[in-house]
């Protein structure tokens, strides 16, 4: 037995029922199809079913009298959710790292897709997801879930967007996979085409009963193949045994509190020591090395240029003003009295907000993106720790890049001031600019601790809040803008309350020393 539930209930978090009592078991070698109206909660019975656990944390109310489910199953969301920084072949050997020794069976990338009837040309390096039609990224996500050795398979509307004839190869390669395999598959769908030719059992999510029930009590399982007087009668007593149920609970609303998942309040802190443990994966390195590799072309390759200009602008602007405000004392003086405190004190905030807004909305943006097509749950299902492939990569390139990017700033706005004070014929200048920080008198080394102390704990914060905003589930569109709006936010609120926090116990210690 692939799967079994007995006693199964659900609840939404304000209280509504989903299922009560219910029960569903899936075999080996066999298709199972899950139907029911819109919004009864079909993905969420089923999520409850491979993890419970996850929709308490959002929560639901969960119980199950009863539970056994195969260790080795793939959730595959809709549209196969293919890790689309990846190419084709990337994806069946990332699957095939999940899958460890089971991942590890006899076909290569390109045997893995003709078992699913694709070209084995794809298999080629650069061979881009993005040029797949819906059918062919729907099979492949099959063929790397068992690449990953998973023995149960939960398809999530798979024939989204595809034309009558994809629905009907699809249902003829569940099957095919299902026997040959000897593969347990569930499918949650409201495509009776392909309900009835694949499945061997119909179940209908009842709103009114709260229950699984059959459909067609008795299915006699899909139509033999090219048997089309056969497939039409299915499909006729499956369409009228669906209106008829659909009639019965066409008054009955789901309704519920808020769906959302329950506020995680330390969630940066566990973001932040998640990406320290699991820095390092022996099993996921070279592919972690990937998503570094793209998080560091986002956060600091691709906006380097763009901050070493604005940090060369603020060098020069800030003691300009500062000039033209003193009109008592002569440029020169003014300047000389300046040196490179200001570079000192306006690199760490500047650095950050700047870097917050665009870097780190870039990955923010990214992450986001990877969570709302579903790609998230994608990789839990192929054995993928999200924390080691996606979350600690990202959040380790966000650390880096915003070093550098601090220091690029420091560099760009001494660059700034010492054209500035080359036009003002400043003697020394780079030696004035530089002393801060390169040969600081005794009185000003705590200024130039605070100033490095503020970079580390500014490249910790932004990092964790960053990927603490990108981790969390996406559904809609509008939550990835949300989430990047919150990050920005939460780090200059960050930045207010260090430099602040900074300054006050600064003076307080110099103070007392004085």
């Amino acid at each position: 037995m692939m799967l079994e539930m007995r006693d199964l209930s659900v609840a939404l978090p304000g209280g509504a029922a989903v299922v009560e009592g219910a029960e569903c078991k899936v075999e080996a070698g066999q298709v199972v199809s899950l139907l029911g109206p819109s919004g009864s909660g079909k993905s969420t019975v089923v999520k409850a079913m491979l993890d419970p656990e996850a929709l308490r944390q959002q929560g639901f109310a969960v119980s199950c009298g009863a539970r056994t489910i195969g260790t080795e199953h793939a959730y595959v969301p809709q549209r196969g959710a293919l890790v689309d920084h990846l190419d084709v072949a990337g994806n069946i050997e990332l699957a095939r790292a999940g899958g460890g020794e089971q991942g590890q069976l006899a076909h290569d990338v390109a045997g893995w897709l003709a078992t699913v009837e694709l070209d084995r040309a794809l298999a080629a390096p650069g061979c881009s997801v993005a040029k797949l039609s819906g059918g062919q990224a729907q099979r492949l996500a099959i063929a790397r879930a068992l690449a990953a050795g998973r023995r149960l398979l939960v398809l999530d509307e798979p024939s989204v967007g595809l034309d009558p004839l994809g629905v009907r190869r699809l249902a003829s390669l569940l099957v095919k996979q299902a026997r040959e395999h000897d593969i347990a598959i569930l499918v949650i769908t409201h495509d009776l085409v392909l309900a009835a030719e694949a499945s061997d059992v119909v179940l209908f999510l009842d709103p009114t009963q709260k229950q699984l029930v059959e459909a067609v009590p008795g299915w006699s399982g899909p139509a033999e193949p090219g048997n089309y007087e056969q497939r039409g009668r299915r499909f006729d007593e499956l369409e009228r045994a669906v209106e008829r149920l659909l009639m019965q609970s066409r008054d009955t609303k789901l309704v519920g509190g808020r769906s959302a998942r329950a506020r995680e309040w330390f969630a940066t802190l566990r973001v932040a020591g998640a990406a320290l443990l699991h820095m390092f994966d022996p099993r996921l390195f070279g592919p972690s090395l990937r998503v570094l590799a793209l998080a560091l072309a986002q956060s600091l390759l691709r906006p380097l240029l763009f901050y070493a200009t604005v940090a060369l602008l603020m060098g020069i602007t800030v003691p300009y003003i500062m000039v033209h405000i003193s009109a008592a004392l002569r440029p020169s003086v003014m300047l000389t009295m300046i040196g490179g405190s200001y570079i000192l004190s306006l690199a760490p905030p500047l650095s950050a907000i700047v870097f917050s807004a665009t870097s780190g909305s870039a990955v923010n943006a990214w992450l986001g993106g990877i969570s709302l097509r579903g790609q998230v749950v994608a990789l839990e299902g192929l054995g993928i720790p999200p924390a080691r492939y996606l979350w600690s990569p990202a959040w380790l390139a966000l650390l880096v890049s915003y070093l550098v990017t601090a220091a690029v700033f420091v560099a760009a706005m001494t660059a700034g001031g010492w054209l500035l004070f080359h036009h003002y014929e400043v003697p020394d200048a780079l030696a004035k600019l530089t002393a801060d920080f390169v040969a600081p008198a005794p009185e000003r080394v705590s200024y130039l601790w605070r100033g490095i102390w503020l970079m580390v704990a500014y490249a910790l914060g932004i990092a964790s809040i960053v990927v603490a905003k990108g981790r969390e589930p996406k559904e809609r569109a509008d939550q990835v803008t949300t989430a990047m709006t919150s990050a920005v936010m939460r780090t200059t609120l960050l930045v207010v309350l260090l430099e602040l926090g900074s300054i006050v116990l600064l003076y307080s210690l110099t103070g007392r020393a004085s």
